[in-house]
């Protein structure tokens, strides 16, 4: 982090600090719990509900914001680059604050999947998550596009269209609906692209390929009309799915075709560039609101600071497992006929957003 942020940030929560009398202090309380098993971004136990209230102003004119305490999960494991975003998130507030803000993160899928947590999180059992797009499927149905393949160009592009007045509408929905709000920025894990034993440049080259998919209706009626003949198969049975000849094929992030070892199974690594890969984190909006408007400022900056910081350390990473994959045995399919890819699914997406806000040419234009 910059040193005039950091400045800026602590002189903004000493002077709140001062004026605690006419701002409030808040304190509230996490949860604990155990769930079920993490999914693959597709998707527990209720944890105890946090508790909320004010400890009031001794009126010294010196207390601060008052101790907050929350709770962050996540069904990913702490070595994903959403866990690491919610862990530089954690360290920036607590460090702001002296320990004043504590945060405990929760990885692995400890409170259920993706679905179960941001439903703890619409309740109140949680306070937050670092997650990937699901919410939006879950609270934002007109915008689920958003986790559609060949809808978007690049990162770039993604963050264009959600950050552009017609998409407004969908955060205003995750507040009210699923009473959360996403902080910070997308988190940038890179475009998912093929592998597979024979390389692919056109969507020709896919038919009839047996392809593992996650289990995500749309995304397997999207390769279907591409020609490949899908297989739903969880993300850790992955390896062991393409090692014994379940699957022919998969697709995914480098990130995932690297940590997975997928150059020990799969001969061929072709840039399809199909679908923008990115992750989120995501806070219960009633305890957003309650903060202190100190801490409020202290969540927005960080989150911003934190998943900036790890977009990019992703992205340098990325080059870097490139060269293992390569070192390792795959072989890098760079002249992909992406256009020819975008063209091919178009028909099945133009039909999907029949059920979404505007129409595929509208957002692909912003």
């Amino acid at each position: 982090m910059s040193l005039d942020n950091t400045q800026r940030r602590r002189s903004f929560i000493k002077k709140t600090a001062l004026g605690a009398g006419t701002l409030g202090i808040t304190s509230l309380a996490g949860c604990s719990g155990n769930g079920g098993d993490g999914g693959d971004g597709d998707d527990g136990d209720n944890g105890s509900d946090g508790d909320d209230g004010s400890d009031g102003d001794d009126g010294n004119g010196d207390s601060g914001p008052g101790s907050v305490e929350m709770t962050m999960a996540s069904s990913y494991e702490p070595d994903h680059v959403s866990v690491q975003a919610a862990e530089r998130f954690k360290e920036i507030v607590e460090d702001e604050t002296d320990g004043d803000f504590s945060i405990d993160i929760v990885a692995g899928g400890s409170y259920g999947g993706e679905g179960e947590i941001a439903e703890l999180t619409r309740e109140g059992a949680l306070e937050a998550h670092a997650d990937s797009r699901w919410p939006f499927t879950q609270y934002t149905p007109e915008y689920e596009f958003v986790n559609i393949p060949v809808v978007f160009e690049d990162f770039d592009h993604l963050v264009r269209v959600t950050e552009s007045e017609e998409f407004e509408p969908a955060f205003e929905q995750m507040r009210s609906e699923g009473n959360q709000r996403m902080i910070g920025q997308w988190i940038d894990r890179g475009l998912r692209h093929f592998t597979s034993n024979e390389p692919v440049r056109e969507p020709a080259d896919v038919e009839d390929v047996d392809l593992r998919l996650p289990p995500l209706d749309r995304w397997v009626a999207i390769w279907e009309e591409l020609g490949a003949n899908p297989t739903t198969v969880a993300l850790d049975e992955l390896y062991s799915a393409l090692q014994t000849g379940t699957v022919a094929a998969s697709e995914g992030d480098i990130p995932q075709i690297h940590s997975f070892n997928l150059d020990e199974v799969q001969d061929y690594l072709s840039y399809t560039g199909h679908h923008v890969q990115v992750a989120a984190l995501y806070m219960n909006e009633d305890f957003y609101q309650d903060l202190d408007e100190s801490y409020r400022t202290l969540v927005d900056e960080a989150s911003q600071e934190a998943t900036e910081e790890i977009s990019q350390t992703v992205r340098d990473q990325i080059s870097e497992m490139e060269t293992e994959l390569e070192e390792g045995g795959m072989e890098l399919v760079e002249d992909v006929d992406r256009e020819a890819f975008q063209e091919a699914a178009r028909p099945v997406v133009e039909e999907m957003f029949e059920d979404f806000a505007g129409s595929l040419d509208e957002w692909q234009e912003i």
